[in-house]
């Protein structure tokens, strides 16, 4: 069985998912939105993550970007 890191990005089903530490993946959905990124966010029921979906079709580069100042500033 796969070990899940956290603010690592996959790329599952067509879609980027990247999962935060529990009650963090609000925080990031909005971090993303004032940076021109759209996602979605969901909690995982009874685990240590929220999860994060981004569309395929942005730029990995950037959302890695985005998601390292935000871990930055945390």
């Amino acid at each position: 069985m796969q070990t899940i890191e956290a603010l690592k990005i996959y790329n599952s089903a067509g879609k980027y998912v990247v999962h935060i530490p529990a009650c963090r993946g609000e925080e990031l959905f909005l971090y993303l939105a004032n940076h021109g990124i759209e996602s979605r966010v969901s909690r995982v029921t009874n685990a240590p993550f929220d999860r994060l979906e981004v569309e395929e079709d942005v730029n990995v580069d950037a959302l890695r970007a985005v998601v390292d100042q935000w871990v930055a500033k945390a």
